[in-house]
């Protein structure tokens, strides 16, 4: 039989090439996006993209997903890996992978790294098909990839059916700067097409009676192949034209009925079964029929052309084939081969992962078996899928009916589940349907504090705390849970009540769950306690809360001990934790990872790195929409807002803030406290001042009332005691200094506090003894923006004073700090005083904006990555040499990039280099002249 050409697809094959083509020439990235109904071809095509790249020199990878698995996490991803005859990665290599599968984190970062180190080789393909059914890992890997490898030349290939949803949809969702994305919709072939195809398998022209079954398919280059693929093999057996099967179309039901009784079997047990499996699964599913048998049907169904034998696996031909097969099954024959499915899945150690697709189809109302199967599903997929085991744990509690004695005990499960993967409203639900019918008071009251819990994640503060109070007024409950409830009822009153209410609650809280020796109830109880003394500024006692909570739960509240330290001026001790935190991530990313991003960018940002802090806030940001989770990225919102208010761009700091104005996956008493402050701060910057003080009154007079922390954080009552002092309104000034003072007095012994009210004293009553005493205390704050500010007021109050020489000095010093952390707006704040006082120094910088594009708007960071990088060092080894992430390498370059309008780490190479050697020729010429 003649070989086939891919027909009708000139089209999309040109436009699909021509981003292989600009990813070889410029080393950018493309997306291939195919779709189109099933069998019209889009597997064809994806095959001869990578047939033409690999002929390139393309490294190649191709993964397909299939309806069954997607409960498998990431395998079309790792099948792509690890796919043909030169595969992506060693097999050494997939297995840490592997291990990296409920860590979606890790396992986008390990991959990541993978790629990139083989796109400095060779340009690469990466493949997969049928997205349709592609798993949530796999999605949200392939959907986060591009991104972070934007500047490699990687073309990425995703085909699949038209969809609403899926991985498609995600990508059609995306926009990615300097990252071209392909969309090709494949249509039927036009009858010119069909009647050339035609040609090729039958070596001539077809008949009239084949022409018209061939018009009969809508031009699906799937059916018009297996007609004529059929006509070809009854010509070969002699059969005459109008004994022709029409392959799928008109006979699928026909040949799996010409099969015998066996063979049958088989091909609707692999139908349910739904993935290839070996011969050998076949034998142990058709457990009463000997093996010999088995293998003969095996040989018989391969040969009927129903099934196709692959890599010494069984497959059907294509997913149509298979799934005419599974429709043509009565509901009792499916669920009885579903159910045989996933009790040999169970019994071969496949876990419940695999076995759940079977143990949902298989079950009935009641079936307790298939709900067990389905939480230990939830279980095992709340890390790497956490949506699924929030629909699993659902399907679960939906099959059991309120009279089982199980009924109960899953729903309360299920409640934790939705809970803990922030499906809180549904979480809600359930626990209202289970309460209905509960009569046991401690699962009243255990399903109770679960639905608080998830509707503290909805901001329904009261509500979770009338949940809660409810529960702790049934009789009789168990010690262990009543102390549960109450260290609950103490956490809840960090964030709903001043600190003084939440501590009187959590300290006999955590007596009675250390009486009871709930460990839960303990952890609980140390992070109210930990929380509650944050919030009123004792550091010192919260940080030993939150040591003591290490102890009991592990590192799940690292970020708020290093955060405790941070507070404490103890930086050194905070970098170290975080240093070993990092090492440490590869164990807990998904845990700890967002935590301990937020605690370094407290870091960077305190001691004055704000290229640093900008870099890991946009990372920050990047993350939380990876994972879903915003709070964090919130907070990182409003830091890099203040780090452009630093910088002096006022215009910027606004825009940059406005996600965080209109986000609404974070609860106001997320969001508000800091984002009050921030536009409080911006208006007063703006010249807006009686703006900013009508913003900023009520924050700072219910300060001490306030269930967060800002008030005890040092450096903010500078602020407001300068707007205070500048809007002509001496109360709400005083008020600002006695707050530091109280700052200052909960924190003996902190340089950072005892200076700060030292400096706010010593302005309000211009002392310039206290002004003078401050800037000697702050010389021992690791915080540089605290030390230029007390220098800057003690100058300013010299000169006011008439000691313009004394004042000037100090204003320099000022000057130099603000210079050295790049505060901007302070620097050129600073000039202008020391300017009107009739001084000018050469260091001085111009009032220009630093510039936006071009080379010059690096920061010093960026072009410590662009060096290495247009070195050729990949980002985890530039990582390595600068001490960063290679989150924060990869959030570098994407800056540098659209800074120098380049779009790959060719072009970036090729840009810096040249501007390199430009800027060494004078220096060249001057050598050479020398000699």
């Amino acid at each position: 039989m003649a070989r086939t050409v891919l027909r009708g697809r000139a089209t999309a094959m040109s436009s699909a090439l021509s981003v292989v083509r600009r990813t070889e020439q410029d080393g950018r990235s493309g997306i291939v996006v195919l779709t189109g109904e099933a069998g019209i071809g889009k597997t064809a095509v994806l095959d001869e993209l990578i047939a033409q790249a690999r002929t390139r020199g393309f490294a190649s990878g191709a993964g397909k997903a299939d309806e069954s698995g997607q409960i498998s996490p990431g395998a079309p991803l790792l099948v792509a890996l690890r796919s043909g005859a030169s595969p992506l990665i060693a097999s050494d290599a997939l297995a840490e992978l592997q291990r990296s599968v409920d860590q979606p984190l890790q396992l986008l970062d390990q991959v990541s790294t993978h790629l990139e180190k083989l796109a400095c080789a060779s340009p690469v393909i990466f493949a997969i098909d049928d997205a349709q059914w592609a798993d949530r890992l796999t999605r949200f890997v392939v959907r986060a990839l591009p991104a972070r490898l934007a500047g490699s030349p990687i073309v990425w290939v995703v085909a699949g059916r038209d969809a609403a949803g899926g991985l498609v949809s995600d990508l059609s969702r995306t926009e990615i700067p300097s990252v071209r994305m392909e969309f090709i919709h494949l249509g039927p072939l036009d009858a010119h097409d069909v009647g050339a195809l035609a040609q090729d398998l039958l070596g001539g022209a077809p008949s009239e009676k084949v022409r018209g079954m061939l018009n009969g398919v809508g031009g699906n280059p799937f059916l018009v192949t297996q007609i004529l693929d059929g006509l070809a093999k009854a010509r070969t057996r002699g059969e005459p034209e109008d004994q022709v099967p029409t392959e799928f179309v008109f006979a699928t039901r026909r040949k799996l009925l010409g099969l015998g009784a066996g063979e049958r079997q088989l091909v609707q047990t692999a139908a349910v079964f739904g993935q290839p499996f070996a011969v050998d699964d076949a034998t142990a599913l058709l457990a009463e029929h000997p093996a010999a048998h088995v293998w003969a049907w095996a040989e018989l169904a391969v040969e009927s052309g129903l099934l196709a034998a692959r890599d010494h696996r069984l497959s059907f031909r294509h997913d149509l084939v298979r799934e005419t097969v599974y429709a043509d099954l009565t509901d009792n024959a499916r669920r009885a081969l579903h159910k045989r499915c996933a009790e040999h899945l169970m019994a071969t150690g496949h876990g419940p992962l695999s076995t759940a697709p079977h143990a949902r189809a298989s079950a009935t109302p009641g079936d307790l078996a298939s709900a067990r199967i389905l939480t230990q599903a939830a279980d095992a997929a709340v890390a790497a899928m956490p949506h699924t085991a929030g629909d699993l744990a659902l399907q679960a509690f939906q099959l059991l009916r309120p009279a089982q004695p199980a009924w109960l005990t899953v729903g309360e499960h299920c409640v934790d589940i939705l809970s803990r993967v922030q499906r809180c409203a549904e979480a809600v639900t359930v626990a209202d349907t289970l309460l209905a019918w509960s009569d046991d008071p401690a699962a009243t009251a255990r399903i109770q504090v679960l639905a608080a819990r998830a509707l503290w994640l909805m901001g329904r503060l009261a509500d979770s705390l009338t949940r809660i109070d409810t529960a702790l007024s049934q009789p009789g409950l168990p010690p262990a849970l009543r102390s549960w409830l109450a260290s609950s009822r103490a956490l809840a009153l960090t964030r709903t009540a001043p600190p003084d209410i939440a501590r009187q609650a959590a300290q006999p809280a955590l007596a009675e769950a250390r009486l009871t020796g709930d460990r839960e109830a303990i952890t609980v109880a140390l992070q109210a306690l930990g929380e509650a003394a944050k919030n009123s500024g004792h550091h010192a006692e919260s940080l030993a809360h939150f040591r003591a909570l290490r102890t009991t739960a592990g590192h799940t509240h690292l970020a708020q001990e290093i955060l405790a330290l941070q507070l404490l001026d103890r930086f050194a001790e905070a970098e170290t934790i975080l240093s070993a935190a990092h090492a440490d991530a590869r164990n807990q990313v998904e845990a700890i990872l967002p935590s301990v991003l937020y605690a370094q960018l407290w870091q960077e940002f305190s001691l004055g790195r704000l290229d640093d802090a900008d870099s890991t806030a946009q990372t920050l940001i990047a993350l939380s929409e990876e994972l879903g989770n915003h709070t964090h990225g919130l907070q990182a919102v409003m830091i890099t807002s203040s780090v452009a208010l630093l910088r002096g761009d006022i215009a910027e700091a606004r825009n940059r803030l406005a996600p965080a104005l209109t986000h609404a996956d974070a609860d106001d008493e997320v969001r508000l406290p800091g984002l009050h402050l921030l536009q409080g701060w911006i208006s007063a910057a703006e010249g807006h001042l009686d703006q900013a003080m009508s913003v900023l009154s009520p924050a700072l007079y219910q300060a001490k009332e306030s269930p967060t922390y800002w008030p005890w954080w040092p450096g903010w009552m500078r602020g407001f005691t300068r707007f205070g002092l500048a809007a002509g309104d001496l109360g709400f000034a005083e008020h600002a200094v006695t707050l530091a003072e109280e700052g200052a007095a909960r924190n003996p012994g902190v340089a950072s506090f005892e200076g700060i009210a030292l400096q706010l004293r010593g302005t309000l009553r211009q002392d310039l003894t206290l002004l003078r005493r401050a800037t000697e205390v702050l010389a021992h704050s690791p915080r540089p923006a605290l030390r230029a500010s007390g220098y800057e007021d003690y100058g300013r109050a010299l000169l006011t004073a008439g000691q313009r020489k004394e004042g000037v000095a100090n204003l320099d010093l000022a000057w130099d700090i603000n210079y050295q952390v790049g505060a901007r707006g302070s620097v050129l704040s600073l000039q202008d005083v020391m300017r009107r006082a009739g001084f000018r120094r050469s260091k001085w910088i111009n009032d220009l904006e630093r510039p936006r594009t071009g080379r010059a708007a690096l920061s010093e960071a960026e072009r410590k990555v662009a060096q290495l990088i247009s070195a050729g060092q990949t980002n985890q080894a530039a990582a390595r040499t600068l001490g960063l992430s290679p989150n924060t390498v990869g959030t570098h370059l994407r800056s540098i990039f659209a800074k120098l309008d380049v779009h790959s780490r060719v072009q970036l190479a090729n840009v810096w280099n040249d501007r390199t050697a430009t800027e060494r020729m004078p220096e060249l010429g001057a050598a050479r002249r020398r000699l």
